[in-house]
């Protein structure tokens, strides 16, 4: 059996892995575009402050490592069509633009997304995303060559608020342009009041309603006129499905994402997809379709792809919460379920705000959260703000949405109760003791 992967990251080298650990036999070779496999690419960032103090930290495998094992790596080969009746895929070696047909039994698609990139910011020498391990490389080169010591983020979503933290940790100069006066935008606006007080604590000049029109050698033009210095410009305003080369390929798409079922299979057979281009549905609510852009459900996928690619059906991808978490200066944003987006207007939801540890403790923190729920009391998102604590109770929550997932019956969830850990009735006990009462009365 000849396996044909697409894509050596997360998802793709994943699956290979896997693969390999369960068919000895299997023929496997991995196409990926850019010059490195196996990239810690959500540890990008805190390289940028060196809180990862060495690069080489961030590559957990090279294509020889690979080889070792019996999986045949090909870097610098991007795969440009896709034959779906052939059962061939088309691939370019970059270095020297030759093209060939390559066939397969099964193919295994991980293409992931690109990052966008807004008109204005195009071909300048000084723009940058940070997406890919080779990225932050000509970051640090641009950096060392131009001393650079000042840096403007565009976006204010995971990645834009990795780098603005880490930079003003590294002691740059950081100026953050947000395009309407709503940043992170998957947080609840009530909830975010303390984000807007932390870029003005650490220095940040935080520009609201802003856009970059023009560059002109190392100054940015602002849509309000305004000139800003702009030595280096991080882009980070979101990413699109890297899709385009299944155009014709049989393979159905949605709005450039590539539906699954519950073995990772596509539309056509022996053709699975994962990672950031997949559309997959809420496991809790599975009418409502998601994509989720996050290393776990790559992860996971690969394994139930492996799985039925050897000819099991024991596992199967059954949907994603899209449990995700972000630090901020000191503060844990944290969330579990629908988005907000998802949600009906008039959804109920419980609030509270508790220590992380008992009250009396010289180091208890406040947690704030909010859990919303439907008139049957199951939970459809929980969102949690805080300085300590709060991982610990999304993952506990994202684990009882899997199993329970009624609101009343978070008053069961026990415990390891001592006061340097906890408190006797938990933040999450309390919520359900709380929807108790106001679904009782």
């Amino acid at each position: 059996m000849k396996v044909i992967v697409v894509g050596g990251v997360a998802g793709g080298m994943t699956t290979a892995s896997q693969l390999r650990r369960i068919d000895s036999n299997a023929e496997i070779h991995v196409f990926e575009k850019g010059p490195h496999i196996s990239f810690a690419n959500c540890g990008l960032p805190y390289y940028l402050s060196r809180e990862v103090e060495s690069r080489s930290k961030l590559l957990e495998r090279t294509p020889l490592d690979m080889e070792k094992r019996g999986i045949h790596v090909h870097v610098g080969h991007e795969v440009i069509h896709v034959d779906t009746d052939k059962k061939t895929v088309d691939v370019k070696v970059l270095d020297t633009g030759v093209i060939k047909s390559v066939s397969y039994d099964k193919l295994v698609l991980s293409p992931g997304g690109k990052s966008v990139i807004l008109d204005s910011l195009k071909n300048v020498p000084q723009s940058f995303v940070l997406q890919q391990l080779h990225q932050l490389d000509s970051i640090e080169s641009y950096i060392e060559a131009h001393n650079v010591k000042e840096v403007v983020v565009v976006g204010t979503g995971f990645i834009g608020l990795e780098v603005t933290e880490n930079f003003v940790r590294r002691g740059f100069k950081v100026t953050v342009i947000q395009h309407n006066d709503n940043v992170y935008s998957p947080l609840e606006t009530d909830m975010k009041g303390f984000m807007y007080e932390s870029f003005k604590v650490q220095g940040v000049d935080l520009k609201l309603n802003s856009e970059i029109v023009k560059v002109v050698g190392d100054k940015a033009i602002l849509k309000s006129g305004e000139e800003i210095s702009a030595p280096l410009i991080i882009v980070a305003v979101g990413i699109k499905p890297n899709t385009g080369f299944l155009e014709g390929s049989n393979v159905s798409l949605e709005h450039g994402y590539i539906p699954v079922n519950e073995f990772g299979e596509t539309s056509v057979k022996d053709v699975y997809a994962l990672g950031d281009a997949i559309l997959t549905h809420y496991a809790h609510v599975p009418e409502k379709p998601v994509s989720v852009a996050l290393a776990w459900p790559a992860h996971r996928l690969a394994f139930v792809i492996a799985k039925h690619i050897s000819g099991s059906t024991e596992f199967k991808h059954d949907g994603l919460l899209g449990t995700s978490i972000v630090e901020f200066f000191g503060y844990t944003i944290a969330q579990v379920g629908l988005s907000m987006k998802d949600l009906d207007e008039d959804t109920k939801y419980i609030d509270h705000t508790q220590g992380n540890i008992a009250g009396y403790m010289k180091n208890v923190e406040n947690i704030q959260a909010r859990v919303y729920y439907d008139d049957d009391g199951k939970i459809l998102r929980g969102v949690f703000v805080g300085k300590k604590g709060v991982d610990k109770r999304l993952n506990t929550l994202a684990a009882f949405m899997r199993t329970d997932g009624n609101i009343k019956n978070l008053i069961h969830i026990e415990i390891g109760y001592a006061p340097p850990y906890g408190t006797t009735k938990d933040l999450l006990n309390m919520i359900g003791y709380k929807a108790i009462e106001k679904m009782t009365y």
